[in-house]
């Protein structure tokens, strides 16, 4: 890790969430004048009796991704240029993926704050990058409302 942050990464998922993730995120290499690495994972669910029929449908999500991440970057990036990425297959193991290849120094991802029985059955996308992650990981929850609002 080195600080000042020079790479950051950040997994979204198209979400509000995340989206507000992807605002933090950018506010942070703005200030730091760091390289940004915006990830988006198509989660894969092989379908064993149609798998060639899955890859099709993959290869058009994968290329609505890459779309929606581009009108993100217009609309949300003003002008601060960044990379981005689209990865097929597990969440976690794709951002980890991404992790390995970028080497950021710190990671900025939304948290859908479940728990109970959703946190159980859904597990936690965050909960695991956290465990597994070899950077510093900053998690974002938007949505609380007992939270107030640091820039306001």
């Amino acid at each position: 890790m080195s600080f000042p942050y020079r790479k950051i990464l950040c997994p979204i998922d198209f979400d509000d969430n995340s989206l507000t993730a992807l605002d933090e995120a950018l506010e942070i290499a703005r200030h730091f004048q760091a390289a940004m690495l915006v990830v988006h994972v198509v989660a894969m669910v092989v379908e064993l009796p149609a798998v060639p029929h899955a890859f099709d449908r993959y290869e058009e999500q994968e290329k609505a991704a890459k779309a929606k991440l581009s009108e993100i970057a217009t609309k949300k990036a003003n002008g601060f240029a960044y990379e981005s990425a689209v990865y097929i297959g597990d969440v976690v193991d794709s951002v980890m993926q991404a992790v390995d290849k970028f080497e950021p120094d710190l990671l900025v991802m939304a948290t859908h704050g479940r728990s109970g029985l959703a946190h159980f059955f859904l597990g936690s996308v965050s909960e695991a990058v956290v465990r597994k992650a070899s950077c510093p990981v900053l998690t974002i929850r938007s949505g609380t409302p007992d939270r107030p609002d640091h820039r306001k």
